[in-house]
């Protein structure tokens, strides 16, 4: 059985006056419309809920224990649709988004356009952070949720993985390895590559394959240390060091005279929506839309894991 609101609606109001003109009234629709509705009503329910006579209206037996039960669940649905306004009423103000590089890549504008068309009320505010900051703000608490690159060393960090990129190694268009398709470890033995400046050991560990559990002499040799992107690459394009890096750096941060190859047999860089401790509401609606846009952007996600998105 399926009954309409509206019908309950009409229903408790014809009860509560026992007067079809009167309820009409207060309803604002026609007499005849609203007699309509009650026999569907009826209809529906399979038994006869009020007695019609030329002078009154009365209930039947059936129609007062239906009363009891069409306020009930009159009152249920209101108190749902209240909750439901109280829950969108707190979901405003500004929502502080960490963003590193390039970030959740070809995802980003999709998160951010679905998170805005979804929650109206929020503002989005992107904080940019460089090298030195790997968590985007989250340690230090000026951002409320963050597109990450793992690994972090942060204490309750929680994480929403949305891919995982294949690393690649930067170096100039004339470099002897950019010959091969992909390069691996033993190839970088004698090279040199840079480092991020940052206090975040996990961080640096990862970013200069010092958590491969490879002997440090059969790696290549740490020569620098630059805290933004621009200072790494201007490092790489000088042919001062290589970066250990992802293919798509040559999509978001291009230069012409850069090339990326594959690092082979090593795990890839998983980026992920973060935050920390327990979920405010707005941050919990930031991670549901992100899910919703990875799941339903799998062939692009596909891509960008295989290493080519274009």
């Amino acid at each position: 059985m399926d009954v309409h609101t509206r019908r309950l609606r009409h229903f408790v109001a014809v009860a509560e006056t026992l007067h079809f003109t009167r309820a009409a009234e207060s309803l604002y629709v026609s007499q005849q419309g609203l007699s309509r509705s009650i026999t569907e009503l009826e209809h529906d329910v399979g038994v006869p809920l009020l007695k019609r006579t030329t002078r009154a209206v009365e209930l039947t037996d059936a129609g007062k224990a239906f009363l009891r039960s069409a306020r009930e669940a009159l009152a249920v649905l209101d108190a749902g649709v209240a909750d439901a306004h109280r829950a969108h009423s707190r979901m405003s103000g500004v929502l502080r988004i960490g963003f590193f590089a390039a970030s959740a890549l070809e995802l980003t504008p999709l998160i951010i356009s679905e998170f805005r068309s979804r929650h109206p009320s929020v503002s989005p505010r992107i904080e940019s952070y460089d090298l030195t900051d790997p968590s985007c703000g989250l340690r230090s608490g000026e951002t409320d949720v963050a597109f990450l690159r793992l690994p972090i060393d942060l204490a309750d960090l929680n994480s929403e993985v949305l891919f995982t990129e294949p690393l690649a190694i930067g170096m100039t268009n004339s470099h002897p390895l950019a010959a091969q398709k992909v390069v691996l470890l033993s190839d970088l033995q004698d090279q040199v590559i840079s480092a991020p400046r940052t206090d975040d050991p996990r961080w640096r560990a990862f970013w200069t394959l010092r958590d491969l559990g490879v002997d440090d002499a059969n790696l290549p040799r740490i020569s620098r240390e630059t805290a933004t992107m621009d200072e790494e690459l201007d490092n790489v394009a000088a042919g001062l060091t290589l970066s250990v890096s992802v293919p798509s750096m040559d999509r978001f941060a291009h230069r012409a005279s850069l090339v990326y190859r594959t690092l082979g047999q090593v795990p890839g860089s998983t980026l992920c929506v973060g935050w920390r401790g327990q979920p405010t509401p707005l941050v919990q609606a930031f991670i549901a839309v992100s899910r919703k846009v990875r799941d339903e952007h799998r062939d692009l996600v596909a891509r960008i894991e295989s290493g080519n998105a274009d």
